[in-house]
């Protein structure tokens, strides 16, 4: 072979191995791409998974306070002698008390557990759609016929998991049951009556609500006035100050 042609093999030869390094190179890059995908789309699920709801509301720390039926109501705290009594007006439905829920669940039930507070939650029937009273009734069979803490974790798990009011299809009778069943409720007897309609529970609790001159909801009442807020978020504001004195 002559000195031209080997000249000419070397420069055949290095164009090839130029040509494999690139292809090397650029297959190397796109293993760092899919992998850089991958984990990112592993961070994504991860943080979905564990956020769930943004506003979920959280939980007290420790065991519920004691809680106690009371008419159409709830009583939440282990001392009634608590020098601040705080009575809330919702309506399952109503996404501003799943707001107030939300913002002040966790300091309300640590407060009432101190003794620092009692709160007294009265959900009546308020805005016109039929959840808003299957939701109530639902609630009320548990009330009625369950356990008090039954009520209590079911009432926190209607708000967690509060339909938007624009929903066209909103949870039916079926899935407030299996809500029920997370509560804690097992009797096939207070399963079942949380499918038969309580006109007469939906009623009274208008009734008291309507006494206590209601206007929306969510209203507060600290021993017996009206708290009044500029926002959801200043009412969370003052019933934290309110357990942080107690």
């Amino acid at each position: 072979m002559s000195k031209k042609e080997r000249a000419a093999n070397r420069t055949e030869r290095a164009a090839e191995i130029q040509v494999q390094q690139a292809r090397r190179e650029r297959d190397r890059k796109m293993l760092i791409v899919a992998v850089v995908v991958v984990v990112l789309a592993a961070v994504v699920a991860a943080g979905v998974l564990l956020s769930g709801r943004d506003d979920a509301a959280p939980a007290a720390s420790g065991s519920a306070p004691k809680a106690t039926a009371s008419g159409q109501s709830l009583v939440v705290g282990n001392d009634p002698s608590a020098a601040t009594k705080i009575v809330i007006y919702e309506d399952f439905l109503c996404p501003y008390c799943r707001e107030l829920e939300t913002s002040s669940r966790g300091f309300l039930r640590t407060d009432a557990k101190k003794g620092a507070v009692q709160v007294e939650y009265r959900p009546f029937h308020l805005l016109q759609d039929d959840y808003s009273t299957l939701a109530l009734t639902a609630w009320a069979a548990v009330l009625k016929n369950g356990t008090p803490a039954q009520a209590l974790k079911f009432h926190d798990l209607l708000y967690d998991n509060q339909p938007y009011e624009s929903d066209t299809n909103k949870p039916g009778i079926d899935d407030l049951v299996a809500l029920a069943k997370k509560a804690g409720v097992t009797d096939s007897t207070v399963l079942d009556a949380m499918k038969q309609p309580d006109q007469a529970f939906v009623d009274a609790a208008d009734a008291a609500a309507q006494k206590a001159n209601v206007q929306g909801t969510p209203t507060v009442l600290v021993n017996g006035k009206q708290l009044d807020g500029a926002s959801i978020a200043d009412l969370s504001d003052q019933l934290k100050k309110l357990g942080a004195q107690g």
